[in-house]
């Protein structure tokens, strides 16, 4: 039954070896910017195991055989290397150069011997027999049973061991992909061991490289649908040594079983050392706080010697179960915060200067029981509150706070009326209209006793600060048009607001080689010049942005095909004229790929993929085709 799947399996092996190194590229080429490419090698890899049998499975000629053999032997050599390195770049930090190298040792030096396997037959031999030729079985040689299988087979038992031990140390969001990548890579390592030292099927049927192509769409799934080259470590505890507050974690003796950095240089001493030691041992109000505090939340300020006061924050350490582990203290040093509350404290005259002279708007509101309606009305008032709140009538004192309608008076009467809850403090933000325009406040009343205090702070030049940060997130630095994010926000509402248009995607034919020959100043010029031009093309309503590098995407709502075509035309040839770039004649052509809406969807990234698809079909014809006949370069152009 096996020898009759040769002609089916063969083929397939190729295209699925070819459908793997895309894949690869196509990763490469998406995390080129984040640095991370081990999961697009990992992929080669896997490919280049495929392709290995696509060589040697059937192979009657001895040459054929061999390159099969020597390329599965090079990847099955670097794949559990392949793999460390994946499982090190999501845990506890990517490995050295030099661990990287000597891991590389074996795979290398296996690859070598297969190369050179017709010489000393250290992998393989080639027998003939009456019937023909016949390769000797993997595991019938010293090399691979003594020295690549156990490093093959042991370092991908590690990294799959230790990558799963610390799964809960992977945020949470990322788990799911790293699971699904785990049991892809496991699948194979286990049919492999199966059959090379279990003996279930025969020896020479190549079961792996099988299973490796029927997980391609796996593969596909995790690297394109969940981009898990586009995960970036997270590790608790990364985040909980970085924390800059001392962190100190205690047992039920108040015994000190953990500390992060910062605890360490606060206490004086390495983690080894406080391991087990009492906390503030000779500190007998400290462990007093630290009692009080063993069953509920406490946070007290503590003053620790003539010259320090810290803040500890103590929050009980409960189990899944919710029994009693110890506590977690935080330590946080308030010193000249402390010192400075009780200089004020020392100086009413101080305090009301601050308060008079603040930028802040200060009230303090109180019951009039003389009024009927024991309403709220203003009892002190600083200058910048009677700036921010007068309207030339003079002092606030006295003012009812339900005439203060600046404020929005109903919010907080309504939140310090309320009898039923505990009194506590309330913020929110209110805008106002004046003659310099547009002006914003933040509101923030506290609880005084009965009465209640308000602060306004004028957040205007904040909230022009954000919407100028929102506006710059979305446009790209170098062109000022719209960025990958503020094309897809802009994009997505263009595309669901019309029920019909175009997609266009344009890049530029020659701009690498003018980056090489002109450098990147000229080259960003170039993007710079090319951006202007597209959109002197277009009209207000149409989307336009920069995907990155030299690729732009523009989405033409309410247009239709042939006005699409007409564009589209258009700008390729006005990008086709000379540039004048740092007094130098250039001469770039663009290339563009039409999608229609809603004939190829009505998702933006899948119509811009349709247009990628269809600018690359475009490309076929030659330069010199595309200018003489521009109709029939739209035309070819144009998705079908």
């Amino acid at each position: 039954m096996f020898d009759n799947l040769e002609l089916i399996l063969r083929p397939v092996f190729v295209v699925t070896a070819l459908l793997y190194l895309g894949l690869s590229i196509r990763v490469a080429r998406s995390s080129a910017q984040r640095g991370n490419s081990i999961i697009a090698f990992f992929l080669f890899l896997a490919g280049t195991l495929v392709a290995g049998s696509a060589f040697s499975y059937g192979a009657d000629d001895p040459n054929l055989f061999g390159i099969g053999r020597t390329l599965s032997f090079f990847a099955s050599g670097f794949l559990p290397v392949a793999f460390y390195i994946i499982y090190r770049e999501y845990t506890v930090g990517p490995p050295g150069t030099i661990l990287i190298s000597m891991l590389s040792v074996v795979p290398i030096a296996t690859t070598v011997l297969a190369l050179t396997n017709p010489m000393h037959h250290i992998i393989w031999s080639v027998i003939n027999t009456e019937s023909g030729l016949r390769y000797t079985d993997l595991t019938e040689h010293y090399w691979l049973n003594r020295v690549h299988a156990p490093f093959m087979y042991g370092l991908f038992t590690y990294s799959v061991v230790s990558l799963l031990s610390r799964l809960s140390a992977i945020a949470r969001a990322h788990r799911k992909a790293v699971v699904i990548l785990v049991l892809c890579a496991l699948l194979p390592f286990v049919v492999s061991i199966s059959n090379n030292y279990l003996g279930m099927g025969p020896p020479d049927f190549p079961f792996t490289s099988l299973t490796v192509s029927l997980l391609l769409p796996v593969y596909w799934y995790v690297s394109i649908t969940l981009r898990f080259y586009e995960f970036s470590p997270l590790a608790y505890e990364t985040l909980f040594h970085h924390v800059r507050d001392p962190i100190i974690v205690l047992d039920t003796n108040d015994a000190i079983i953990c500390t992060n950095r910062s605890a360490q240089e606060f206490l004086g001493a390495s983690e080894r050392e406080l391991l087990g030691q009492q906390l503030w041992k000779n500190f007998p109000k400290a462990r007093e706080l630290l009692r009080q505090a063993s069953e509920l939340d406490l946070t007290q300020t503590l003053r620790m010697d003539n010259s320090h006061v810290y803040e500890l924050s103590s929050r009980p350490l409960t189990g899944p179960k919710g029994q009693n582990l110890g506590m977690v203290v935080v330590c946080r040093d308030v010193t000249e915060r402390r010192n400075a509350l009780d200089k004020l404290a020392d100086n009413e005259h101080l305090i009301r200067t601050l308060i008079e002279t603040s930028s802040n708007g200060i009230l303090r509101f109180a019951r009039d029981t003389s009024d009927p309606g024991s309403r709220y009305h203003c009892v002190f008032a600083n200058r910048s509150a009677e700036n921010y709140l007068g309207c030339g009538t003079g002092t606030l004192v006295g003012v009812p706070l339900d005439k203060l309608q600046q404020m929005e008076p109903e919010k907080l009467i309504a939140h310090f009326n309320d009898d039923t809850r505990q009194r506590s403090s309330i913020s929110f933000e209110v805008s106002t209209e004046t003659a310099a325009g547009r002006a914003w406040l933040r509101i923030s009343g506290e609880p005084i006793g009965e009465d209640f205090s308000v602060t306004l702070i004028d957040i205007t030049q904040r909230k022009r600060n954000e919407d100028k940060m929102l506006a710059d997130a979305l446009r790209d630095p170098l062109t000022g048009m719209l960025n990958r994010r503020g094309f897809e926000k802009e994009g997505k509402k263009s595309v669901r607001e019309h029920e019909m248009g175009a997609v266009l995607y344009l890049d530029l034919n020659q701009f690498k080689s003018i980056n090489d020959r002109f450098g990147h100043q000229a080259g960003d010029a170039l993007l710079k010049a090319f951006g202007h031009r597209l959109e002197f093309c277009l009209r207000p309503e149409d989307v336009l942005g920069r995907l990155g590098g030299d690729e732009f995407a523009i989405v033409l709502p309410g247009v239709s095909v042939e006005d699409a075509k007409h564009i589209a035309e258009r700008l390729v040839i006005t990008a086709s004229d000379a540039y004048i770039i740092q007094g130098k004649e250039i001469r770039c052509t663009a290339s563009v790929g039409i999608s229609l809406i809603p004939q190829h969807g009505e998702d933006l990234w899948h119509l811009i993929n349709v247009a990628d698809e269809a600018m690359y079909n475009a490309k076929s014809l030659s330069q010199a085709q595309a200018a003489n006949d521009r109709s029939a370069y739209i035309e070819a152009a144009t998705a079908r």
